[in-house]
C-alpha cells in the first residue's frame, strides 16, 4: 500500500461473546439468541463506521480483529493489521507519527501516522510488514538471522550500539 494514512488503535474489535457467555442470559427461544447476536453485529458496524470516518486507508490494532470487522474493513479498501504487541505498537505509532487512540467519536482530534509503502516481506519463513518512508526517518530495524545463537551474539558485539536502541531475542 502506498502513501499511507495510518490509524494506530488499542481497542477490542471483536463480539462480546466472552461477555455473554460469562453470564446466564435465558431466552425462550433460539430467535431471541439470534437477536442477541444481530445487535453485537450492529455494535460492532457502528464502531467500524466511526473508524471509517478518520479517512484512513490502514488500521492499526493492538488487539484482534475478529472476521466480521475484517470483512468491514477490506470492503471499504481499508488494510487491517492486527494483534500488534504492546512494545511494538509504542514503537510504531512514534515512528509513524500517529497517537494510539480507544475511541473514535473525534476524528478531527485524532492524529494519523503516515508512510510511504507498507509491504510484507519474507524472511525465512516468516513474514513481516515492513513501513518504509516513515516521518521519523531515523528509525529503523535490522533483523539479523544466523544459523547459531552464537552467531547473532558475534553480530550483535560488532554492530555499534545508536541512540534508544533495543536489543531483541
Amino acid at each position: 500500500m502506498e502513501n499511507a494514512k495510518i490509524l494506530v488503535a488499542n481497542t477490542p474489535m471483536d463480539t462480546d461473546k466472552i461477555k455473554v457467555f460469562g453470564s446466564k442470559v435465558r431466552v425462550d427461544s433460539t430467535a431471541k439468541v439470534a437477536a442477541i447476536e444481530l445487535a453485537e453485529k450492529e455494535k460492532m458496524k457502528a464502531k467500524v463506521d466511526k473508524i471509517l470516518t478518520h479517512d484512513i486507508n490502514c488500521f492499526i490494532n493492538r488487539q484482534l480483529i475478529y472476521d466480521y470487522p475484517d470483512q468491514l474493513f477490506a470492503d471499504a479498501g481499508i488494510m487491517a493489521i492486527e494483534h500488534a504487541d504492546f512494545d511494538g505498537i509504542e514503537r510504531l505509532s512514534k515512528v509513524l507519527g500517529a497517537e494510539i487512540v480507544s475511541t473514535f467519536d473525534q476524528p478531527d482530534k485524532v492524529t494519523l501516522g503516515s508512510c510511504k509503502l507498507i509491504e510484507e516481506v519474507m524472511i525465512g519463513e516468516d513474514k513481516l510488514i515492513k513501513f518504509s518512508g516513515v516521518k521519523q526517518g531515523e528509525a529503523c530495524a535490522v533483523v539479523l538471522r544466523g544459523a547459531t545463537k552464537m552467531i547473532v551474539d558475534d553480530i550483535l558485539k560488532s554492530t555499534p550500539r545508536q541512540r534508544g536502541g533495543n536489543e531483541c531475542q
